[in-house]
């Protein structure tokens, strides 16, 4: 029984207004115990098996017409804010971001797509075709009875043939490195650019790896050891390569020199100026001065201070200062009379880029700077292109990075090229670091199938099964190859396995040519790095999608009881006054 204070009256509890719903809200009604909530859509065993690769195959079909040199390009409308973003692309992964796929599958497959490309520069498209080809061909096999823990061993055999068939067949073409790596740059840029552009950007790609050497190349691990800068205006053929930097920034000082020529560059992570705390957000420093002449004195000491320090770092020999941060208006004047440029405001992975392209060493102060920290150029020098200011450091000696700068007609056409151009520089790397090749048009992976139909014939239980599907996945590759070609789908796969099985190792489907020739002849290879990435994440894939039983979509709230959970959700804890 409650408690009587001494008016004689009960306490009780305020009435919290706050937990009421307001009017667009709905409280969640109790629901019965049940593990699911309701409305939830639950699909178990082969049915959601059966569902998730009924979405793998959709994504072969989404994405099978971006195979070859002869893909076709998609047309992708998105929302971007107000308006409607139109891309018209061949690439991969600007479609699938644009499109935001939804099913955990679709997402799964194209996670391994992005993976391929990042790691490799290519093969992006092959593995979602032989991911959900695998898939495909698995389903086939569940239909007629056989336990998906079966098939699963027997693509983990597969996968090791695989793999163990690429080494063998991998070999080394007698040719110099530099020209395998045209080669395959040219290789990597087939049907994703128009040929007049194609042949432009692959001569920019590979005379800046001439210009970086393989050691760079095959040591760095990012993706800006070639940056690309982009430039709206003019066409794709205007593009050009800087053999140091194209950074954006304006002129420190109007009469400082625009061209600065034999730069020696010194390179400070810090700022010239009177070093204080900031007092606010806008306000650097201040000070308070009781007589003029006190003033007077200030404005002269501090010229004199900041004078003095720039003299330190011209002592060097430097003609060229660049600041991570600001400079004051006194340095600017100081400089431009001694006709020095000083270009400030660098973000920190500039800085970075700075002292790998020129060889400078960046210094954090002033009395650590000496000869020895600066860095050369043959010029360093202010444009304006199209009305914006950039500036170019050009003729770096042995530089670690360098950047290409595209010019094109539209933000979205140089977004595409970006991301075609650094998925060149990547399968340069990848050759550097692995010379091996294997030939292409759907020849590597006629071999393939053709090792795994002889090791099918070896196994002694249902698992043969498994290996005899998966080459006929591999068979795909070549059979779209010859469709986008306009060649006959039965006298491809026919033809390749009459002239495999005699030994002809590099007979393959010449796309450009719609015909079936010796891609030695051709000369169409393609990276056994890339090939077995796309194998492995192929492989992978599939066996994640077959391990799946189990299917759970949950139902979300309506809305007026969603706004209402949320609101709850956040004001839980609080407690209530009590009052007489």
């Amino acid at each position: 029984m409650s408690e009587i204070n001494s008016w004689g009256l009960m306490p009780i509890k305020r009435l919290d207004s706050t937990r009421l719903p307001l009017r667009h809200e709905r409280i969640p009604l109790p629901e019965p115990s049940r593990i699911l909530r309701k409305g939830s859509i639950r699909k178990t065993g082969k049915d959601a098996l059966r569902d998730n690769i009924a979405v793998a195959k959709s994504m072969v079909e989404f994405v099978k017409t971006l195979l070859g040199p002869r893909r076709m390009s998609k047309i992708v409308l998105s929302q971007s804010g107000r308006g409607t973003l139109t891309d018209v692309t061949t690439d991969l992964r600007t479609i699938l971001k644009r499109i935001k796929v939804e099913h955990p599958v679709a997402q799964l497959m194209a996670g391994a797509a992005f993976a391929t490309f990042q790691e490799k520069g290519d093969g992006s498209v092959s593995t979602i075709i032989l991911a959900g080809k695998i898939l495909e061909e698995c389903e086939k096999l569940i239909a007629e009875g056989i336990h998906p823990n079966v098939i699963r061993d027997g693509l983990i055999l597969s996968y090791k043939k695989a793999m163990e068939t690429s080494d063998q067949i991998g070999f080394n073409l007698q040719l110099d490195i530099t020209e395998i790596i045209n080669l395959g740059i040219h290789n990597a840029l087939a049907g994703k650019l128009p040929y007049q552009d194609r042949e432009h950007i692959a001569a920019l790609v590979s005379d800046a790896t001439k210009i970086l050497g393989l050691e760079n190349l095959s040591s760095y691990e990012g993706t800006d050891i070639i940056d690309v800068k982009k430039i709206k205006g003019k066409s794709v053929q205007d593009s050009f390569l800087v053999d140091g930097l194209a950074l954006y920034r304006e002129m420190s000082n109007i009469y400082m020199p625009e061209r600065v020529e034999n730069a020696r560059i010194a390179l400070i992570k810090g700022e010239l100026r009177i070093p204080e705390k900031k007092l606010t957000r806008y306000q650097d420093y201040r000070f308070e001065f009781n007589k003029v002449e006190q003033f007077r004195n200030f404005k002269r000491s501090k010229q004199k201070y900041l004078e003095s320090i720039t003299d330190r770092i011209l002592n060097t020999g430097a003609n060229v200062i660049m600041l991570e941060k600001g400079a004051d208006d006194i340095v600017l004047d100081y400089l431009a009379k001694k006709n020095m440029l000083l270009v400030r405001r660098f973000p920190p992975p500039e800085v970075d880029r700075v002292a790998k392209a020129t060889g400078a060493f960046a210094v954090g102060s002033i009395n650590d700077l000496d000869p020895s920290c600066l860095g050369w150029a043959d010029i360093v020098e202010h444009k304006k292109i199209t009305g914006e200011p950039w500036l170019f450091i050009r003729g770096c000696k042995n530089p670690k990075t360098i950047d290409i700068v595209l010019r094109g007609s539209s933000r979205y056409l140089l977004d595409d090229i970006e991301r075609i151009v650094k998925g060149a520089v990547l399968v340069a790397r990848t050759l550097v670091k692995e010379p091996r090749l294997v030939w292409g048009g759907g020849a590597f992976e006629e071999e393939i199938a053709l090792a795994l139909n002889r090791y099918a014939v070896k196994m002694a239980d249902k698992r043969q099964l498994v290996p005899k599907a998966v080459a006929k996945s591999f068979e795909s590759i070549p059979l779209l190859l010859g469709r986008s070609a306009g060649l006959n789908e039965v006298d491809v796969i026919t033809e390749l396995r009459a002239k495999h099985s005699r030994g002809e190792t590099s007979a393959g489907v010449d796309v450009v040519n719609s015909q079936l020739t010796e891609m030695s002849e051709a000369r169409l290879f393609d990276s056994l790095a890339v090939k077995k990435h796309v194998i492995k994440a192929a492989f992978e894939t599939a066996l994640a999608i077959i391990h799946v039983d189990d299917y759970i979509k949950c139902r979300e709230l309506p809305e007026p009881e969603k706004y209402y959970a949320q609101r709850i959700e956040k004001t839980k804890g609080l407690e209530v006054e009590e009052e007489v």
